[in-house]
C-alpha cells in the first residue's frame, strides 16, 4: 500500500503551492494518527442499499425510530445516487442537507486553489471537516474527478433515468378466516440530463384509500446553472432556512436526542421527491449565487395540492417567501421574510369553482427573521429571532457548540415561543409540535474513544469504528398558556442516553435509556433498550430488548440473522411484544426495501415475523421483497376479543438506466 502526494511549484502560484503544503501535512497527520481509518482512499465496496446504521448517523442520530420517512428517503436516495462534491455546484451541496454552510464553502475555496478532492483522507483535512465527520458522510458523497490532480473537473454528458415501482397486498384476519385482500402501489422517476437537468415524478395511495387519482403525489422540474443562477424549480420543492423558526418545510424532529441536532443545517431551496407526498410546497422557487451571497425566493400555493383529490373542499392562498444568505469560512447570517395570503380560490366538496370576494388585506399574516452562525476557535454560536409581523409577537432562540477536548462535542441552547407566536412553517427545535407556547433550555453532548476495531469483512475506508461512542442529552420545557389538552401551565423534562460499544471486529453492544417527567397526562414514561449486534461482513444477526413503563408495563424483544454479500441480501426477524396500553406502545424500525420507511407502534399482546431479501436481476436492474405477518393470539385485560392479526407482501423493482 503506498501514498503519494505531488505538488507543482512555479512563482505564480506560490500561495497555491502553501496551501497545498498545509494540507498535505495534515493528512499526513491524520494518517499517522489513525491508520485504520484512512487505510484506502475509497469508501469501502458495499451494495448500493444504504443500512441502517450508515442512516442514522447521517441524520445525527443512533436509532432509526428517531427519523423521519422523508428524511430516510432523501438519504437512501443519496446513498442510491451519491453527491459527487467535485462536480457540484453551491446550489447542489447547499440543497443535499449534508453539509453546513462554511462546510460548502470550504469545499468550494479548496477546489478552486487545489482542484479536486481526491481522497477522503484529503476531505478529512479540508477547513471544517475532521475524520469522524467524514467517516458519516462517506456513504453519500462521491469522489468522481475528471480531471489531474491540482485540477477541477469539468464535467462529462450523460443521460440517466431511474423508476421504481412497489406494490403490496394486505390481509385482515377474520372470525370466519381472512377479509378481501386490500392493495397499495407507489412509484418514483426520475431522468437526469449531465446533472444539470432534471425531473421527477411520484405518486402512492395507501390500503384504504382509492386507487385512482392516486392517494398522494409530487413532482418537479428543476434546472441547475453554474454560474449566477443556482437552480430553478417548478413543482414541489423543500424550503429550509436559517434554524427553522419562520421556514422549515417538511420533517422536523421533536426533542434533541444529540448535540448534531441542535443547529440545523439549512438547505433552502430543494426539489421533494417523497412518497410522503405533503408537507412541502407546490409552486416555483429559485436560488441564486454571487460569491459568498445566495439569494432564494419562492412563490408556493397552499391548497393546490388538493385539487387532484375529487370531492375534496380547497382553499387555494399564496405564500411567497425570499431569504438572502451571506455564508463565509467562519459563519452565515441571513435575512428570511415569509408571507401568506386569504384564499383567493375555494372550491367546495361539490365542484363548484369560484374567486373569493377581496374585503380586507390580501396578505393576513408576515414572519421576517435574522439569523447567524459563527465559529470561532472551535466554538460555534448561533441564534435567529423572528417576527410576526401581525400579532407583533417575537420567537428567538440561540445556542452554541464546542469540544473541549478531543471526543467531546458539547452543545446547549436556549428557546423563547411566546403563546402569541404562531408560525404555521416553523420548524426549529422544540420539545412539543409546534413553535409556540414553549420556552425551553436543553443541554446535550456526544463522545467517542478509545481505539479503531477493524470491522471483520470490510475494508478501505469506514471499515474501522471507534470503540465507545454515544450521546447524552437533557431538555426542560414550559408553556406558560394551557397546552395538550391542560387547562393551566405545563412542565416537561426529557433526558436521552445513548451508548454503543464495538465489544470485537464482530460483536457490538448499544444501549438507549430515556426518562420523560410531566406536569399532566402520564407523568411518567421510562424507556430502556438494549441491542447487541453481530456481523462478519456477511452473515449477521442482531438481538434487541427493550423495556417501557409509563402507564403500565411495554415489553418487545425480537431476533434477526441476515446474509448479504455483493448484490444480494436477506433477511429475517421473529419477534414479541406485550403492551396492554397505548401509552406505552413502543416503535420499532423494520426493514423494507431501499427508499421505503417503516416504524410501526406496537400495541397489544402478539408476536411478528418478517422476512426481507433484494437481488440484482441485471446490472441496470434489482428486486425486492418483503413478506410479514403480525399475530395477536393473545389478549389484553379488559379486551372482549383478541385482535385480528395480519399478513402483508411487498415487491419493488428498482431500474437505472
Amino acid at each position: 500500500m503506498q501514498y503519494g502526494i505531488g505538488i507543482t511549484f512555479t512563482g505564480k502560484n506560490y500561495g497555491v503551492y502553501m496551501k497545498k503544503c498545509i494540507i498535505a501535512a495534515a493528512a499526513a497527520v491524520l494518517l499517522v494518527s489513525e491508520p485504520e481509518l484512512f487505510s484506502q482512499n475509497s469508501y469501502r465496496e458495499q451494495t448500493s442499499e444504504a443500512s441502517e446504521e450508515e442512516i442514522a448517523a447521517s441524520a445525527g442520530v443512533m436509532f432509526a425510530e428517531d427519523m423521519g420517512e422523508e428524511e430516510a428517503e432523501h438519504l437512501y436516495s443519496l446513498k442510491s445516487k451519491p453527491l459527487k462534491i467535485n462536480l457540484a455546484s453551491r446550489s447542489r451541496l447547499v440543497e443535499s442537507g449534508l453539509f453546513s454552510p462554511y462546510q460548502v464553502a470550504a469545499i468550494l475555496d479548496y477546489r478552486n486553489r487545489n482542484g479536486d478532492i481526491l481522497s477522503f483522507s484529503e476531505l478529512a483535512a479540508v477547513d471544517g471537516f475532521g475524520s469522524y465527520a467524514v467517516q458519516v458522510l462517506a456513504p453519500f458523497v462521491s469522489l468522481d474527478s475528471y480531471s489531474l490532480p491540482g485540477r477541477s473537473s469539468s464535467g462529462r454528458n450523460y443521460v440517466s433515468n431511474s423508476v421504481v415501482l412497489k406494490s403490496a397486498v394486505r390481509f385482515q384476519e377474520t372470525a370466519s378466516g381472512w377479509n378481501e385482500p386490500e392493495y397499495s402501489y407507489g412509484m418514483k422517476y426520475r431522468f437526469s440530463m449531465n446533472d444539470r437537468l432534471e425531473a421527477a415524478l411520484t405518486c402512492r395511495s395507501s390500503y384504504a384509500a382509492v386507487k385512482f387519482p392516486p392517494e398522494a403525489a409530487s413532482f418537479y422540474a428543476a434546472y441547475y446553472g453554474r454560474k449566477l443562477l443556482g437552480k430553478v424549480i417548478a413543482g414541489d420543492f423543500n424550503a429550509r432556512f436559517g434554524q427553522g423558526l419562520v421556514m422549515w418545510s417538511g420533517f422536523s424532529m421533536s426533542g434533541i436526542p444529540t448535540q448534531s441536532a441542535f443547529s440545523k443545517r439549512p438547505s433552502g431551496i430543494s426539489p421533494y421527491w417523497s412518497y410522503a407526498g405533503d408537507g412541502s410546497h407546490r409552486g416555483i422557487a429559485a436560488d441564486f449565487c454571487a460569491g459568498n451571497f445566495t439569494v432564494s425566493a419562492f412563490a408556493s400555493f397552499p391548497g393546490l395540492r388538493g385539487l387532484t383529490i375529487p370531492g375534496k373542499s380547497v382553499e387555494i392562498s399564496l405564500l411567497p417567501g425570499l431569504n438572502v444568505m451571506w455564508s463565509g469560512m467562519d459563519g452565515q447570517v441571513s435575512f428570511t421574510c415569509v408571507a401568506s395570503s386569504i384564499p383567493f380560490l375555494v372550491r367546495k366538496s361539490d365542484g363548484q369553482t369560484g374567486m373569493t370576494a377581496m374585503t380586507g388585506r390580501f396578505f393576513e399574516n408576515c414572519h421576517v427573521s435574522a439569523d447567524a452562525r459563527y465559529a470561532v476557535k472551535g466554538v460555534e454560536i448561533f441564534g435567529e429571532a423572528a417576527l410576526d409581523v401581525s400579532d407583533r409577537t417575537v420567537a428567538a432562540l440561540a445556542g452554541c457548540k464546542f469540544s473541549p477536548c478531543r471526543g467531546l462535542y458539547l452543545a446547549s441552547g436556549l428557546r423563547f415561543y411566546p403563546p402569541g407566536y404562531e408560525s404555521e412553517y416553523s420548524g426549529a427545535v422544540k420539545s412539543g409540535s409546534c413553535c409556540s407556547n414553549e420556552y425551553g433550555l436543553a443541554f446535550s453532548g456526544s463522545f467517542y474513544s478509545g481505539k479503531y476495531v477493524r470491522l471483520a469483512g470490510m475494508s478501505g475506508f469506514g471499515s474501522s469504528s471507534v470503540r465507545h461512542q454515544g450521546s447524552f442529552s437533557l431538555d426542560i420545557s414550559h408553556s406558560p398558556e394551557p397546552k395538550y389538552g391542560t387547562d393551566k401551565p405545563s412542565t416537561q423534562f426529557k433526558s436521552v442516553f445513548s451508548y454503543s460499544c464495538q465489544l470485537s471486529s464482530m460483536f457490538c453492544m448499544q444501549w438507549k435509556m430515556s426518562e420523560r417527567i410531566r406536569s399532566y397526562g402520564d407523568r411518567f414514561r421510562t424507556d430502556v433498550r438494549c441491542d447487541v449486534k453481530y456481523s462478519d461482513g456477511r452473515l449477521s444477526s442482531a438481538v434487541r430488548l427493550d423495556v417501557l413503563h409509563s402507564t403500565g408495563l411495554g415489553l418487545l424483544s425480537y431476533i434477526e440473522s441476515g446474509y448479504k454479500c455483493g448484490s444480494v441480501y436477506a433477511y429475517v426477524r421473529g419477534g414479541v411484544f406485550r403492551i396492554d396500553n397505548w401509552s406505552d406502545r413502543i416503535y420499532a424500525y423494520e426493514r423494507d426495501a431501499p427508499g421505503s420507511f417503516s416504524v410501526p407502534a406496537y400495541y397489544g399482546r402478539g408476536f411478528w415475523l418478517s422476512a426481507v431479501a433484494g437481488i440484482r436481476v441485471f446490472k441496470w436492474g434489482r428486486c425486492y421483497f418483503r413478506a410479514a405477518y403480525t399475530g395477536y393470539p393473545w389478549a389484553s385485560p379488559g379486551q372482549e376479543k383478541k385482535k385480528p392479526g395480519r399478513a402483508e407482501l411487498k415487491i419493488q423493482i428498482s431500474v437505472n438506466l
